[in-house]
């Protein structure tokens, strides 16, 4: 039999073990401005009126006392027996008041002897890890997530219930919305889980609502939690001046299954960002005869969330004319692309051919690219 145990210090070694039987015990006592020193309890089995006795807690039936133990938060009546080294009595907390609050926590009911508790004693009381928020909802009202100075207020009408929501944090990098289970997050890790290739050459700087950007290397840590942060910023380092380049540009990468076709085509292609779009650009694409130029360079709109979101619509740079100097049809918008301007060509998807997520890709788009322009000129 061990002499004393401290069964708060013993809680947090073990939480599997049955607490030994010992000769006495030491617990703590909140009572509203924080906790008191631990005191020691004589008496294994001691009553609710022993325990308020024990804190100075005069006269006992002026307070409300409540148990922390192994199964959540209940109360103990003056005369109610407690079972120290059975219920592993972590906590105590008197109240003096003549009324007791209820409220809910994960569809637990629990009791509170004041009208208003704290967030961080919320997450006390019942273990609530830091990455887990914990959310209060009211009938007709929006659900809240609960920051460490929010107090619920347990007057309020109808039964405040509380519960916990794996924790996240959002950052907007180049038009994808990104969610992490941490708050702190590095820049380069950011780029990758975006899709984005971090070493092809980036200038990168967090933007904050109405405030100046900051600028932010690779290997920075973003720390979330920061108020204001809208997104992560990126411009290349260089801009391609529209001629063919020595070396092709992967700012992103494809599904793949789009990689592995463009691979065994032979397109020499790159996906570069400009501003908040991403794009898709093959090189050098050979034209059908009857077109005025030989070659040219074909973008496609990547959105964020493709294949979800259609491909819709197809530019090209240089823009295009037919050699027999027919106007081509739905191609007199321009479209500036990394300071190159392109020939947007409307060509959209409708009936039969309306884009379907399980079936359309990269793939099935260049086909549609490859009938439209070959189409103009009878190929």
């Amino acid at each position: 039999m061990s002499v004393e145990i401290d069964i708060e210090n013993w809680a947090c070694s073990d939480a599997n073990k049955p607490l030994p039987i010992a000769e006495f015990y030491r617990v703590r006592l909140w009572d509203g401005d924080g906790f008191d020193e631990k005191r020691r309890i004589d008496d294994a089995t001691p009553t609710g009126a022993q325990v308020l006795a024990a804190f100075d807690r005069h006269p006992v039936n002026e307070f409300v006392l409540l148990l922390l133990d192994k199964d959540g938060v209940s109360q103990i009546e003056p005369d109610e027996v407690i079972d120290i080294s059975d219920r592993r009595a972590e906590r105590f907390f008197a109240f003096r008041t003549d009324r007791v609050w209820h409220a809910a926590y994960n569809d637990q009911r629990f009791p509170w002897g004041a009208p208003k508790v704290a967030e961080p004693i919320l997450r006390l009381i019942f273990r609530t890890p830091q990455n887990k928020s914990l959310v209060l909802t009211r009938s007709g009202e929006k659900d809240r997530i609960l920051t460490p100075d929010d107090i619920v207020n347990l007057d309020d009408p109808g039964l405040e219930r509380i519960f916990t929501r794996k924790r996240s944090w959002k950052l907007l990098v180049q038009g994808v919305l990104l969610s992490f289970d941490s708050p702190l997050v590095v820049v380069r890790d950011a780029l990758v889980k975006a899709g984005i290739d971090p070493d092809s050459g980036w200038t990168a700087a967090l933007k904050f609502v109405g405030l100046p950007r900051e600028a932010v290397k690779l290997t920075d840590t973003i720390d979330l939690s920061r108020e204001g942060i809208e997104k992560l910023w990126l411009r290349p380092d260089h801009v391609n001046n529209g001629e063919a380049p020595s070396g092709l540009h992967r700012a992103f990468r494809l599904r793949d299954e789009d990689e592995t076709y463009l691979q065994e085509r032979g397109e020499q292609w790159e996906t570069v960002i400009d501003g908040a779009q991403r794009w898709f650009i093959i090189r050098n694409y050979t034209l059908p005869d009857g077109y005025r130029q030989k070659n040219t360079d074909i973008a496609v709109l990547i959105p964020p969330t493709y294949p979800a979101a259609a491909l819709d619509m197809f530019f090209c740079a240089p823009h295009l004319q037919l050699a027999s100097g027919r106007e081509i049809p739905q191609t007199q918008v321009k479209q500036d692309i990394c300071g190159v301007s392109f020939q947007r060509w409307s060509r959209h998807r409708h009936g039969a051919t309306t884009w379907n997520p399980s079936v359309d890709n990269l793939i099935t788009h260049v086909a549609i690219i490859d009938e439209a322009i070959a189409r103009e000129v009878g190929a």
